[in-house]
């Protein structure tokens, strides 16, 4: 017990060091580093997303950001539009540009910092990061989103999948070449002191001469929960830097990451949330009865990055220069190489081994919830996964001569996956052992205003993969209209997927499976419209899947040989009169499987409130926000294959999870107060379950704030 239940010396210690370091590094550092530009080999950093990055400013590799020139202001306003924001806390930072970096090509892509001012509170809850998401209720528990089409494909260790929001990964890591050092502390607590939540977060980053820059990236949660044995832990530490010359491009990442998250299996009866006053005794939240106690699951994921890229071309000098040999570098194509490696570990362990007896058999208290038991004793399931990666890659740039309209690159990549699990049957380990073998291609053309497009293919030609497919490609187009840029924009992929390893192969105590599924075959087309005039954004698409993978009713992996269609069609739409605001987004579902893909019908984000400035300095945005969806059998969730699975008991839905709030900025400080659920405080009964048996937290205030720190 004493090994997760930490007090908070310890996060009080984490806390120092980090601010230690932060100090340390901003006053012993200062450069005068000139601003690389993302180049024009911009392709979409996530493998299954089909957004067009932001279009790129057609400057040459190597010249300034200016962000008082209006043509790169308004790439600026671009961005931050996409991300959702109207205002960012680092927009007139000129000395900063900041971009990610796509994994297997080493292409640099335009990023937005994450220092956005419009609803920061929001941010920080596992509710904001869609418009309807299912979580355990406490900050960095397990999670997903209840947007069929938010969701990102299953990872090869399909443990991380439930905790992706708090992942680290390479291609999430915004690297940046700054003139100045820059720091960014954030801290986040709900209260009271018994059942506390805390966030930090720190950023760090210099460079050293005109090339070089480091930065190290701090994220802590300490999560006490609101509910009996729920506490979560998580530390994150990353280091990451990046080399820019005319010639060479080097990226590297380095994560070293662990959580504890403690499982509960959920409250036992509802009545101490839906109707409190009938259980006839005072109580708190932390007395409501859960299902076990004293068990975790733990998961550890360690990464390492490595990126490099060198570019071949010709120094252009105008032809009425006064100084021969001075001239602008100008890439052609390039030549890189990637190496990524990766060791992740979980386990699922419970003390929770009183005996009691069930139909006349005595069997540990956590061992009644499990109709089957491969191995006698206390549970204790592990598994470890390690995976090396190698990629070479051969671009050729867009835009190095006018007629040159369009990018291409191509790569080859190899993977060395290696699984080791306990055997549930037999004594010691089961050992699995293979590899594979992609390769693919990025057509591109992301300059100019008429016409984008990118398309992108991979295909598994040797190996466990051998066979697997993805065909992706958007296009979009626009036209400007008062100086506003309206745009279409048009998405498809075609995908054939092979099963996952762990997916078709698992031991463990209460579960056990070998299967041959057959591969996974998605096929989409959707599109988006965006109306700035009415601040209105429409998008809808459509999806066919056969051969789905999921977790049935009776918490087994299964496998849906038909075909299962699932309709999304998406409004975002934002009204302002004056200092008023209200933003809204409304999202319709439907699943012809409801079996294999349940959805909601419904789901929508409401947020109303004020805007001003106070005395020109204070920002103020006060206000009120609600999540909401339509009743559904929403998936339930299983601890001992930290998986969410179909269940078909308990309809949830039809309640608001709302938030009364004040989010401000001063400077270079933003910060926020809020009164999380505070709909439980008026409406009967309540409700406010976010999966069956799995509460959010209870009304709480939590607090919160981030200051930006530069020269």
């Amino acid at each position: 017990m004493a090994i997760f239940y930490v007090d908070l010396h310890p996060m009080k210690e984490k806390l120092f060091i980090s601010l230690l370091a932060c100090v340390l590094c901003v006053t012993a550092t200062y450069s005068q580093a000139r601003i690389i530009l993302p180049d024009s080999s911009q392709i979409t950093t996530n493998p299954d997303s089909l957004d067009l990055l932001p279009r790129q400013i057609p400057e040459r590799n190597g010249q300034e950001l200016d962000s008082t020139s209006p043509r790169q202001a308004s790439h600026l306003d671009h961005l931050i539009h996409d991300h959702g924001a109207e205002a960012d806390s680092l927009r007139r930072l000129a000395q900063m540009t900041i971009w990610k970096i796509d994994a297997r090509t080493g292409n640099r892509l335009p990023a937005v910092s994450d220092t956005l001012l419009h609803n920061y509170q929001q941010s920080i809850l596992p509710d904001g990061q869609s418009v309807a998401m299912g979580f355990l209720a406490p900050l960095g528990s397990p999670a997903f989103s209840k947007i069929f089409a938010d969701r990102p494909e299953t990872e090869q260790f399909i443990f991380n999948n439930a905790y992706y929001l708090y992942l680290k990964d390479p291609e999430e890591v915004l690297f940046v070449n700054t003139r100045v050092p820059y720091s960014r502390l954030s801290y986040n607590r709900a209260v009271p002191k018994q059942t506390r939540e805390e966030r930090f977060e720190a950023r760090l980053v210099s460079n050293f001469g005109k090339s070089l820059n480091v930065g190290l990236d701090v994220d802590l949660i300490n999560a006490r929960g609101y509910y009996n044995s729920q506490a979560v832990k998580h530390n994150n530490f990353s280091l990451f830097g990046n080399y820019l010359s005319d010639r060479i491009e080097a990226h590297a990442f380095m994560n070293l990451g662990s959580l504890v998250n403690a499982e509960n299996g959920g409250i036992t009866d509802e009545r101490f949330i839906t109707h409190p006053d009938s259980v006839q005794q005072n109580f708190t939240s932390r007395d409501i009865p859960v299902k076990f106690t004293n068990t975790w699951n733990s998961l550890r994921n360690n990464r390492f990055f490595l990126s490099g890229r060198y570019n071949l071309g010709y120094v252009e000098t105008p032809a009425d220069s006064l100084h021969k040999g001075k001239g602008q570098f100008v890439p052609v194509a390039s030549i890189g190489f990637s190496s990524q490696f990766t060791q992740q570990y979980r386990r699922f362990l419970s003390y929770d081994t009183a005996f009691v007896n069930v139909d006349g058999v005595d069997m540990h208290r956590i061992d009644q919830f499990y109709p089957n038991r491969f191995y006698e004793g206390a549970v204790d399931d592990s598994i470890r996964f390690s995976s090396m990666k190698n990629t070479v890659s051969v671009g050729l740039r867009e835009g190095f001569k006018e007629w040159v309209k369009f990018g291409l690159t191509a790569f080859l990549e190899h993977d060395l996956r290696n699984y080791s699990m306990r055997d549930s049957v037999g004594r010691g380990m089961m050992r699995h052992r293979e590899s594979a073998v992609t390769i693919g291609g990025v057509l591109n053309k992301q300059q100019g205003d008429n016409l984008l497009f990118n398309i992108r293919a991979d295909l598994g030609i040797l190996g466990a993969n051998l066979g697997e497919f993805r065909a992706m490609g958007d296009v979009e187009t626009g036209f400007d209209i008062a100086g506003k840029r309206t745009t279409l924009s048009a998405h498809a992929y075609i995908k054939n997927l092979k099963p996952k390893y762990l997916e078709e192969n698992y031991y463990s105590k209460y579960f056990r499976w070998n299967h041959n599924f057959g591969d996974i075959r998605r096929v989409y087309a959707g599109g988006k419209l965006h109306i700035p005039f009415t601040n209105t954004t429409l998008s809808a698409g459509v999806e066919n899947l056969q051969n789905f993978i999921y977790y049935n009713s009776e918490r087994q992996i299964a496998q849906e040989s038909g075909n299962v269609q699932l309709v999304t069609a998406r409004i975002e739409q934002n009204l302002r009169f004056g200092i008023f605001n209200w933003d809204n987004q409304v999202v319709y579902q439907t699943s012809s499987n409801q079996e294999v893909i349940p959805v909601p019908k419904l789901s929508v984000y409401s947020n109303m409130y004020l805007k001003t400035k106070i005395v020109n300095e204070l920002t103020l945005q006060l206000g009120v926000d609600a999540h909401y969806h339509t009743k559904y059998f929403i998936p339930g969730y299983e601890p001992a294959l930290l998986q969410f699975y179909n269940q078909r008991e308990r309809e949830i839905g039809n309640y608001p999870i709302a938030t009364a709030y004040a989010n401000m900025h001063l400077k270079q400080t933003r910060f926020y107060v809020m009164y999380y659920n505070v709909a439980s405080q008026f409406m009967n009964p309540k409700e406010y379950f976010s999966l069956p048996g799995y509460p959010v937290n209870p009304a709480i205030i939590r607090l919160g704030v981030s200051v930006n720190l530069h020269n």
